[in-house]
């Protein structure tokens, strides 16, 4: 049950100890624009905004890009009348997270709308525009979700978003 953080950043792990699961990850890009992926599990998402992988983050003040996101359904999503809402957080950076835009990505997606094969473009407030964390301006945001009405049972769903992060100098 022993863990340790290797000089390359991985876990090693002994004993019956298991990895954390990871629901996302940045996804290697050429040129300005970045990618992070984000399943999201139509059975795991909650009442209240939460994040939806705390390892998964967006450098504060990046432009998320309204014209090659993406949200692409792989399973049905079922719940009645649920609706989905897909935002963004600040990460307070002590441990926890404060709602920046609750469905600033995409706001009441339909359960009758997320059938398999659906993709969509995500139309929220913050997509073509540079969010800035206004917990902490130094620390990253990150994507959060939460059901509207009814919650769902099942559904599984992918959410790639592109943004160009800030220029420094």
């Amino acid at each position: 049950m022993t863990v340790w953080v290797n000089d390359d950043g991985l876990d090693v792990r002994f004993g019956s100890s298991k990895a954390d699961l990871r629901l996302g990850g940045r996804v290697k890009t050429f040129g300005a624009m970045q990618e992070v992926r984000i399943k999201i599990l139509g059975a795991n998402v909650p009442t209240a905004d939460a994040p939806i992988d705390k390892s998964v983050t967006i450098p504060t003040n990046s432009y998320l890009d309204a014209v090659t996101s993406q949200l692409f359904v792989d399973t049905s999503f079922v719940g009645s009348t649920a609706t989905l809402d897909i935002g963004l957080m600040n990460d307070d950076g002590d441990g926890t997270y404060s709602t920046l835009d609750d469905n600033g990505i995409d706001a009441a997606i339909a359960v009758a709308t997320l059938v398999a094969d659906y993709d969509t473009v995500p139309d929220g407030a913050q997509m073509g525009t540079s969010p800035v964390n206004s917990a902490t301006a130094t620390l990253p945001l990150v994507p959060s979700y939460g059901y509207n009405t009814a919650a769902f049972t099942a559904g599984a769903a992918t959410l790639v978003l592109r943004y160009r992060p800030p220029v420094t100098s």
